[in-house]
C-alpha cells in the first residue's frame, strides 16, 4: 500500500480567523453556518506541497494527505470565501503538480471550481500556472473514458455515488463536469494568451454541451438522465465495481440507445440530473420547471428530512444489497439523502434562479436550505454531519450501521468533509460576486427577506474588505473598504454605485 509523509493538522484558529461571518433571523442558519467552519477548519493540513483539505478527519481514509479529488470542488467552492486566499492556491496547485495527488481517481470538477476561486478573489495568475495540468487531465479523461459518440463513461463507484439505481453509463456528472472543465480551460487559456489551447477547448465545451442536451436530457421526464452501458444485474454490478475502472472496451462503440430502450430498471430521474444546471449548461429551449417540481413532490425527490437522491415513485428506490455482510456498500445512493447531492443541486437551483429570471424558486431554495440546516442539529440539539441520511426518519444511515455492526468505526462519518454549506449562504442566497473590474456586487435573492434580517462580514473578496447588511427598514448596506452603498429595498447592489 503506498504511503505518504504525515500531513501536519492546521491550528483550526487559523481558519476560523479567516472565515467570514453571517448572522440572520433564523438560528439554525446562523449557527450552523457558524459550525461549518468549526468543521472546515478541522480538514486543513499543511503537506511539503503547501496546504490541502481532507474530506475525513485525519487519520482517518483518504489517498495522500487524506485527500480525495471528489470533493475537491466542493472543497474550493466553500474555501474560496476564506479571507486568506493561500490556502485554495496552495489546494488547486496540488492537484496538477503533486506527483502523489490523483486528480483522475474519481469523476471531479475541480478546473472549473478553480476559476470560480480566481474569479471571486481575482486570483487568476496563481490558478493559470495549473493551467498544464488541467489540460492532461482532462485529456486523460478523454482517453480512457469518452464514448465514440463524444459522452463520457463513469462507473457509478468512479462517480463517488455508488449503488444508484441508473449504475454505470453516460451519466449527467461526468458530461457536465469535463463541460465546464473545458470552459475553465478556455478561460485561463484564453488570459495567458494561449489562443490555440483556448479555441480548442471552447470549441470541445460546446460540441459536449450540445450532446448533454441532445442525449441526456429525456423529454418523456423532462429531467437529464443516465444512458446505461452494461447489463441489468446487480451481480455484474458487484463485480466490475471500482474507481479505477474505466470505459470497457466492448462499450467504447456501442451505439447510443434511444432513451426508450433503457431497461425500465435503471430510466430513473435522479437528484444528479440537476448538475446540468449548476454549470448553464441546458439550452434555452429545455423549461426547467418540471425538474424544479420533483424538488417539492414526495414521491419525487422531497423528503421531509432532506432531498432524495432518486425519485421516490421508482420500483427500485432503496432496493436491498443482497450480501450476507450488512457493511457491504454501506454507502448508497439508490435514494438517501446525500450532503454531496442537496448541495450540488441547490448550487443548481439557485443559478437557475438567476440564469432563468426565476425568482419564484428562491422560496424553494430557502426551504430546502433552512431543510439542509436543519439536517445538521440531531433532536438534542448535537451537531452531527455525516454521509448519507434517511429522508423519512433524518437518521444518520452510515452511522447507525456502523454502531450496530462495527462500533470502533462508528465515528469515521463525523465532520465528513463532502459538500458546500456557506457558499450556498453567500453565493446562492446573497449573490455575493465580484466582478472583472473588481467592484464586489450583491444581488439577493426576494426570498432572504424571509429572514427577517442578515449581516455577512469578515468577507474580504479580492483583496477589499466587505461587510454587507440588511436590517430592515434601514435598507440593503453594501461597505467595501470603508465606503458604504445602500439601497431602501433588498435588490441588486454594486460597490460602484
Amino acid at each position: 500500500m503506498t504511503s505518504w509523509p504525515p500531513a501536519e493538522q492546521a491550528n483550526p484558529e487559523v481558519v476560523l480567523d479567516a472565515a467570514p461571518s453571517f448572522r440572520c433571523g433564523d438560528d439554525i442558519l446562523t449557527e450552523v453556518f457558524r459550525k461549518r467552519w468549526e468543521t472546515f477548519s478541522r480538514h486543513i493540513a499543511r503537506t511539503p506541497h503547501g496546504w490541502v483539505v481532507t474530506e475525513f478527519l485525519q487519520p482517518g481514509p483518504g489517498r495522500a494527505y487524506g485527500t480525495i479529488n471528489g470533493s475537491a470542488g466542493h472543497h474550493i467552492m466553500e474555501g474560496r470565501w476564506l479571507s486568506r486566499t493561500d490556502i485554495i492556491r496552495d489546494y488547486i496547485r496540488f492537484w496538477y503538480t503533486a506527483p502523489e495527488a490523483e486528480p483522475h481517481r474519481y469523476s471531479e470538477w475541480i478546473a472549473w471550481a478553480g476559476c470560480e476561486f480566481a474569479r471571486l478573489q481575482g486570483e487568476w495568475a496563481s490558478v493559470s500556472e495549473s493551467l498544464p495540468g488541467m489540460v492532461t487531465n482532462f485529456e486523460a479523461w478523454q482517453k480512457d473514458s469518452q464514448h465514440a459518440s463524444g459522452l463520457y463513461w463513469v462507473h457509478d463507484l468512479a462517480d463517488a455515488m455508488e449503488c444508484s439505481i441508473s449504475g454505470d453509463g453516460l451519466r449527467p456528472t461526468i458530461n457536465s463536469y469535463q463541460c465546464a472543465n473545458a470552459a475553465a480551460i478556455a478561460d485561463l487559456a484564453r488570459r495567458t494568451g494561449a489562443d490555440d489551447i483556448s479555441v480548442r477547448f471552447t470549441a470541445l465545451h460546446d460540441e459536449l454541451r450540445h450532446l448533454i442536451n441532445q442525449w441526456l436530457f429525456d423529454p418523456r421526464s423532462q429531467f437529464y438522465v443516465t444512458i446505461p452501458m452494461s447489463p441489468d444485474s446487480f451481480d455484474e454490478y458487484r463485480a466490475s465495481a471500482g474507481t479505477g475502472r474505466r470505459l470497457p472496451a466492448e462499450y467504447r462503440a456501442t451505439p447510443l440507445s434511444r432513451l426508450g430502450s433503457v431497461q425500465p430498471g435503471r430510466r430513473v430521474r435522479e437528484l444528479i440530473g440537476f448538475v446540468p444546471w449548476c454549470f448553464g449548461l441546458p439550452s434555452e429551449e429545455i423549461d426547467p420547471d418540471p425538474a424544479v417540481a420533483e424538488l417539492s413532490d414526495p414521491m419525487g425527490f422531497g423528503g421531509p428530512f432532506g432531498l432524495r437522491t432518486a425519485e421516490r415513485r421508482h420500483p427500485r428506490y432503496g432496493f436491498p444489497i443482497d450480501s450476507p455482510d450488512p457493511l457491504t456498500f454501506i454507502c448508497r445512493w439508490n435514494g438517501p439523502s446525500w450532503p454531496f447531492a442537496t448541495s450540488q443541486t441547490l448550487t443548481a437551483l439557485a443559478a437557475t434562479v438567476r440564469q432563468r429570471n426565476r425568482p419564484q424558486y428562491g422560496s424553494l431554495f430557502l426551504r430546502l436550505l433552512r431543510q439542509y440546516a436543519a439536517s445538521h442539529i440531531e433532536s438534542d440539539g448535537t451537531y452531527w454531519l455525516d454521509e448519507q441520511l434517511d429522508p423519512d426518519t433524518g437518521q444518520w444511515i452510515a452511522r447507525t450501521l456502523r454502531r450496530q455492526f462495527d462500533p470502533d468505526k462508528a465515528l469515521i462519518g463525523k465532520d465528513y468533509n463532502h459538500s458546500t454549506f456557506a457558499d450556498l449562504v453567500l453565493s446562492g442566497l446573497l449573490g455575493i460576486s465580484t466582478g472583472q473590474d473588481g467592484a464586489v456586487s450583491l444581488d439577493p435573492m426576494p426570498a432572504a427577506s424571509q429572514l427577517g434580517w442578515f449581516e455577512a462580514d469578515g468577507l474580504k473578496l479580492a483583496g477589499k474588505s466587505v461587510t454587507i447588511r440588511w436590517h430592515p427598514p434601514d435598507g440593503l448596506t453594501l461597505t467595501t473598504d470603508g465606503n458604504t452603498v445602500t439601497r431602501p429595498d433588498l435588490g441588486v447592489l454594486s460597490s460602484n454605485d
